[in-house]
């Protein structure tokens, strides 16, 4: 099934997307349509049934990588993270889900995380959003911020302070009282970006009191994993791209990968890769097997980025002046690297994490 799908989604992104991805970062996003056309081929939904979100994390890493390697990590983002959504959405069991889920899978619907605030990042402690009761339900106030995909998003999902705690909420894209600002940021240019003030928008609650740390801690392992994937395979383009550089560029009359010491230092960042991808794909078949750990998922988040980053400077530098320019792959994957470092929590938040095991 796995390597079926894997050609399934080589074929799409070869033919929909690697061809547009610089006209499309040029312009700040990607069509919707996109999203359509992925969920129509059965590629949203993993190559299953789409009436049910499918456990298959395998599948979802196949999925990542080859979005990946489209060339821009934008792409993934926008197509590849409904399963953290929906994750979350399904663990409270609400009615919702029996339509939510088909809805997002086939294409039909779209649905972003939209937690973050300015002043908290993910912090749930420090998130200042607030839910009132009404007598037609929930109202929500406040701001959400740094919102991919939210400007067209079908779904957003959200956690805010109510009378007993924090809950988590569903809220329609198109809601009355909500206010976009588009935001541009340094990489993932064909992804839309926005932050959002809420006033007085209708919410669904999907639940009860207590539990929502608990709830999202299965979906940032998600996110977490994805991230970490996605840094895995931009690296391993960024140095393919690299030694086929190094291969053809001559200086002297020589190819400049003739010289022991950039040989050698192609060879550093191949075998660094090696380890970190090795570490990545066991975390997979951990998720698999059902004893992944979350300090482990932010070795691997860690690990992956940090490779990524060093491999990608390292391309740039190579390439000269032609890895300076767009539409290089290696200048977009260099913007796109510090991204990944902050998206999900920082490299410092993975050090608590993995500090706590110690």
């Amino acid at each position: 099934m796995s390597e079926a799908y894997r050609q399934r989604l080589q074929a799409f992104v070869s033919e929909r997307i690697t061809p547009n991805v610089a006209a499309w970062e040029q312009l700040g996003a990607y069509p919707a349509t996109l999203n359509r056309e992925a969920g129509a081929a059965g590629l949203l939904g993993l190559g299953h049934d789409h009436r049910q979100l499918p456990d298959d994390p395998r599948a979802v890493a196949v999925l990542i990588e080859e979005l990946t390697r489209s060339g821009a990590q934008g792409i993934t983002m926008g197509l590849g993270s409904h399963f953290v959504s929906l994750k979350a959405v399904q663990a409270t069991g609400h009615p919702i889900v029996h339509d939510l889920v088909p809805a997002v899978l086939d294409g039909r619907q779209s649905i972003a995380l939209a937690i973050t605030e300015r002043q908290a990042g993910s912090d749930l402690r420090a998130l200042e959003c607030r839910a009132t009761r009404q007598a037609d339900g929930y109202r929500l106030n406040g701001h959400k911020a740094f919102i991919c995909n939210a400007t067209r998003a079908d779904w957003l999902l959200m956690v805010g302070h109510c009378e007993d705690g924090l809950a988590l909420f569903l809220v329609e894209g198109s809601a009355a009282g909500i206010r976009h600002t588009p935001r541009q940021a340094l990489g993932w240019r064909c992804l839309p970006l926005a932050d959002l003030e809420l006033v007085d928008v209708p919410a669904l609650r999907l639940t009860g009191k207590g539990g929502v740390g608990r709830l999202l801690q299965a979906s940032l392992q998600q996110e977490r994993l994805n991230l970490a994937v996605m840094a895995i395979t931009s690296a391993d383009m960024a140095l393919q791209a690299a030694i086929d550089w190094c291969k053809s560029r001559q200086v002297g009359g020589k190819p400049l990968f003739d010289k022991s010491v950039i040989r050698q230092r192609l060879a550093e960042h191949y075998a660094q890769l090696t380890v970190s991808r090795q570490f990545v794909d066991t975390c997979v078949a951990r998720q698999a097997e059902g004893t992944l750990d979350a300090h482990q998922v932010a070795i691997a988040k860690n690990s992956a980025v940090q490779t990524l980053e060093t491999l990608a400077r390292d391309a740039v530098q190579l390439h000269g002046a032609h890895g300076c320019v767009e539409p290089s792959l290696v200048e977009r994957i260099h913007r796109d690297a510090r991204l990944l470092a902050i998206g999900g929590g920082t490299h410092e938040i993975m050090l608590e994490i993995i500090a706590r095991h110690l």
